[in-house]
């Protein structure tokens, strides 16, 4: 039924985009949770804390806010650049799905205004897919990564992304390549000028906390839920990229270097996540290019029963999860 909706029945799609995720919410609206904090935090999520702290109602409901316009804008540019039917609100959905699974990141935190600008950055990625080389579109959107960056420090990972996209893309002259370089210093230059002119020491404002970083560390799987909730979603993410990776021949030249710079987005993903695996909100890292996976498995499946038995259980996984860990 839920599949069938997200198909063909456009003002049922809207309703269970306002329902599904309030009812996620309900908890973190009635008792809001402090403002999210981890050592990866930047200077940008400083300000944003600084700003916000004590606030944390507001905090909740705007994080709430910035979710569903992130999904909206994700799912805008999944139907403009033809990686799902313009019909369909169904990215969006898993979007919101994926960014509301934990009552303690329903308010503002560093990942969730990094992947506001990946977002952005992917938008001017794509953009520059028929492009002899894509000079503007480049720098835009590495400079939005850069930005990303410094709400959140392993998010500069996705330079490797990037560059992967290029691949992709088949854009190898020098000039395209340095200038996703460019962009990415571009923000971090501009920071580092503005501390000098402060007298204040960027070491001490960038990696105050870097020693930290490459700690191992397992403590998440001393949450049984979280444990589960992890499992369910590789056993969704396996299939999802082969569905998506098997799919490819068949189609358009332009779906297939822009489902393989979402590929390529989602490998590139793991090495941030590896990295931020204790804290509750790690999955919201790859939540961009799980909502295309996701979307295409549930909605290429030839046995629609069985794809509506797998998304509920998903979705009731997810709203247990934030109900149990109150």
């Amino acid at each position: 039924m839920l599949i069938n909706i997200f198909k063909k029945n456009y003002p049922l799609q809207l309703l269970l985009l306002v329902l599904v995720p309030l009812v996620l919410w309900i908890p973190a609206f009635v008792n809001p949770p402090e403002l999210f904090r981890t050592i990866f935090d930047m200077p940008l999520y400083d300000l944003v804390y600084s700003w916000a702290y004590g606030l944390n109602t507001m905090a909740s409901i705007c994080a709430f806010v910035i979710v569903v316009l992130q999904a909206l804008f994700l799912n805008y540019m999944m139907t403009r650049n033809h990686l799902c039917q313009k019909t369909t609100f169904f990215p969006a959905f898993l979007y919101i799905i994926l960014m509301s699974c934990n009552v303690q990141t329903m308010t503002f935190s560093a990942v969730l205004f990094a992947n506001l600008c990946l977002i952005i950055a992917l938008h001017f990625f794509f953009k520059c897919h028929d492009k002899n080389e894509g000079i503007d579109e480049i720098f835009q959107s590495s400079f939005f990564l850069a930005l990303a960056s410094l709400f959140y420090a392993p998010y500069v990972l996705f330079i490797f992304w990037m560059w992967g996209g290029l691949i992709v893309y088949k854009l190898y002259k020098w000039r395209s390549w340095g200038m996703s370089i460019l962009g990415l210093l571009t923000p971090f230059l501009l920071l580092a000028v503005f501390y000098y002119l402060k007298d204040i020491p960027v070491e001490a404002e960038l990696f105050e906390n870097a020693e930290k970083w490459i700690d191992i560390n397992l403590e998440f799987l001393n949450v049984p839920l979280q444990v589960v909730y992890m499992i369910l979603l590789v056993l969704f993410m396996i299939p999802a990229i082969g569905n998506t990776l098997s799919s490819r021949s068949n189609r358009i030249i332009e779906y297939r270097k822009k489902s393989g710079v979402m590929v390529s987005m989602f490998v590139v993903s793991l090495f941030p996540f590896f990295l931020s695996k204790i804290y509750p909100n790690m999955s919201f890292i790859f939540a961009i290019p799980l909502s295309f996976f996701l979307c295409n498995l549930f909605m290429n499946q030839s046995k629609e029963k069985h794809a509506n038995t797998f998304l509920l259980i998903f979705v009731l996984c997810c709203i247990a999860k934030v109900y149990m860990s109150l």
